[in-house]
């Protein structure tokens, strides 16, 4: 196995110029050029075994480089337990993403692989809101989102709410519930 560095290539260029400029030539072309991500996604997407039944997961990573924030929101496809990345906007902020960002998000997803590929979307506590889950909901993707320990729900038929946990009192611990 052998490293290619740009100082190589630079060299093998069949060229009268400098090593040094071709160098730079080539670094101005890499500088300059933009992948396209959905090309990437849809390239992920065609080498999995199975494209249908699918559970995205969506999350988020956050650091700082310098005084540059960068965060990556990413929604990927889960293959035996493993989350790949799939699609991946940078968001110009330290905070969460929002409802209309997850949104458009998944309707990026839709636009290039359909709705009718994706069996769930899993998610951690920080992806919740009214708008998101009301977009969900609307197109029937079925979704287990993690719940903060204070979440409240509204019980229609008592006119009350009450905190989430409250209507798992009854639950051993790992067992599952579903409707």
């Amino acid at each position: 196995m052998q490293i290619v560095t740009f100082e190589k290539l630079a060299n093998a260029f069949n060229s009268q110029s400098d090593s040094g400029s071709s160098l730079r030539r080539i670094q101005r072309f890499i500088a300059s050029y933009s992948l396209d991500s959905d090309l990437i996604a849809l390239l992920v997407f065609n080498l999995l075994p199975s494209r249908d039944k699918l559970i995205l997961s969506s999350d988020r990573t956050n650091w700082k480089f310098g005084q540059t924030n960068i965060t990556i929101f990413m929604l990927g496809v889960v293959y035996k337990g493993i989350a790949f990345p799939l699609l991946f906007p940078m968001l110009d902020k330290r905070r969460n993403s929002s409802s209309q960002e997850r949104i458009d998000l998944l309707n990026r997803f839709i636009r290039l692989f359909g709705k009718h590929v994706i069996e769930s979307v899993v998610a951690d506590r920080e992806f919740v809101g009214k708008d998101w889950l009301a977009f969900l909901n609307r197109n029937e993707i079925k979704y287990y989102i993690r719940i903060r320990n204070n979440f409240k729900v509204f019980l229609p038929h008592k006119n009350k709410e009450i905190k989430a946990s409250h209507l798992f009192n009854r639950s051993k611990t790992n067992e599952f519930l579903y409707d």
